[in-house]
């Protein structure tokens, strides 16, 4: 393997990492702080696109007469909540967004000879993508390179 190759993936592997924790540390102080109901059902979500995390709205499936979809958002710190009983999958959440995403496209992104998508649950990759049903307290992170 190329000494520079090397390097780009070590840069990638630590720039990933620190996302990760980072994210991961205020999704946990955000839950603990601002859900002290146990029976609030929240999990995070991030998407990162070449090291820039995007902006999820507040207000996503929420309906103009107060009620809500079953996944929505109350404001742009990437949690997202359930409304619902039944199991709900990634790809309710992007539905719900409007945006594109499934095991080769996240928005206006999809793999290529350069660049590919990664989508990490709990810290562990997942290939499951947009078929993947979310957990209470999941933190899922969506990072295309």
């Amino acid at each position: 393997m190329k000494k520079t190759t090397k390097k780009k993936l070590i840069s990638v592997f630590i720039i990933s990492a620190f996302l990760f924790s980072s994210f991961a540390y205020a999704l946990s102080f955000s839950f603990s702080s601002t859900n002290n109901d146990s029976d609030v059902w929240a999990a995070g979500i991030s998407v990162v696109i070449f090291g820039s995390q995007q902006p999820i709205p507040a207000g996503l499936g929420v309906n103009d007469d107060n009620t809500y979809d079953k996944l929505y958002t109350l404001s742009n710190d990437n949690i997202i909540y359930k409304s619902t009983d039944e199991s709900v999958m990634v790809k309710d959440f992007f539905e719900i967004w409007g945006e594109n995403f499934n095991s080769t496209c996240i928005m206006n992104y999809c793999n290529n000879n350069q660049s590919s998508m990664v989508m990490y649950v709990n810290g562990v990759l997942n290939t499951d993508y947009e078929l993947y049903t979310i957990q209470n307290r999941d933190v899922i992170i969506i990072d295309y390179r």
